[in-house]
C-alpha cells in the first residue's frame, strides 16, 4: 500500500467518523433535510422504475457518478481545510 493510499484510507475515516459523529447530535431542524432525501429518494425510485431500463442505468450511472464526485471533492476540502489550519497557525506564531 503506498503512502498516498494510507492517507487516502485515513482521510477517508476521519470524514466518516466526523460524519456519524454529527448525524447522532443533530437538532430536529437539522434532521429534516435528512428525512426529506430520504421521501424524495424513495420517489425517485418509482418513478426510475417506470422507466426503460436504459434509461433507469443512465439515471443511475449519473447519481453514482455525482455522489462520487462529491465524495472526492469532500475528501479534498477535508485535507486542504487542514493544511489551511497548518498555515494559519504558523502565520500566528503558534507553530
Amino acid at each position: 500500500m503506498s503512502k498516498e493510499d494510507i492517507i487516502e484510507m485515513v482521510v477517508r475515516e476521519l470524514t466518516e467518523k466526523a460524519l456519524e459523529d454529527r448525524r447522532e447530535n443533530l437538532s430536529e431542524e437539522e434532521q429534516q433535510p435528512y428525512a426529506e432525501v430520504g421521501k424524495l429518494s424513495e420517489r425517485a425510485r418509482d418513478i426510475t422504475a417506470k422507466l426503460p431500463k436504459d434509461e433507469q442505468q443512465t439515471l443511475e450511472d449519473y447519481f453514482v457518478k455525482t455522489n462520487l464526485i462529491a465524495d472526492k471533492e469532500c475528501a479534498f476540502l477535508y485535507v486542504q481545510g487542514a493544511k489551511d489550519c497548518v498555515e494559519l497557525l504558523k502565520k500566528l506564531g503558534a507553530l
